[in-house]
């Protein structure tokens, strides 16, 4: 995940890329640490659902930077999928 990837998503110029780094970095924390505080950005790359959430949250982040209205129910519903396939994975290696 990339921040040229976001920034492009977002159609936003690169005034804000340093913001949009902060909230990167940020957004990969919030959502690896709801899925599996013992997982790393490593354990995720290529994960689709995992780039989807991440843009998802850094998108809410930069219009909502308190996130008010708490996480959108569509981002709950990809940290949900992501901590499915880690407990799949986990209980295949056990």
């Amino acid at each position: 995940m990339d921040v040229e990837t976001i920034m492009a998503e977002l159609n936003l110029d690169d005034s804000d890329k340093n913001l949009i780094t902060n909230l990167l970095s940020q957004a990969q924390d919030i959502i690896i640490h709801s899925v599996d505080s013992t997982k790393q950005a490593t354990d995720f790359e290529g994960n689709l659902i995992f780039q989807r959430a991440v843009i998802t949250l850094v998108t809410q982040l930069y219009y909502d930077r308190s996130l008010s209205a708490g996480m959108s129910i569509g981002l709950q519903m990809m940290i949900n999928q992501l901590k499915g396939q880690v407990k799949a994975n986990d209980s295949t290696t056990a």
